[in-house]
């Protein structure tokens, strides 16, 4: 039998684990193409490296989350917090790699 629920879970976990996660690499990519003279130089690459910091804690954070979904045997809940911690591991690939 068929959930009746399941397009609202559907849309509450793309929310949940695809849009709200990618504020983060998109954030970066904003201050990436502010003018310098908006901040400064110093001040951007604060604000970077706390989009980082921030980013990386909610990573450690889903990561956990996927970890006990899946001891509960929750595999495609685990799979979605797998997919979130990587898109929240993103920002620190941009700064590393073609943002730095």
């Amino acid at each position: 039998m068929r959930d009746i629920n399941q397009p609202l879970k559907l849309g509450k976990r793309i929310t949940r684990h695809l849009l709200l996660p990618l504020f983060a690499p998109v954030a970066l990519f904003g201050l990436y193409f502010t003018p310098k003279g908006v901040f400064g130089c110093a001040n951007r690459g604060f604000m970077a490296l706390g989009i980082v910091l921030l980013a990386t804690i909610g990573a450690v954070a889903t990561t956990w989350n996927g970890v006990s979904e899946r001891r509960q045997g929750e595999i495609e809940a685990a799979y979605w917090w797998l997919l979130t911690t990587l898109i929240l591991l993103s920002p620190i690939i941009l700064l590393f790699g073609p943002l730095g």
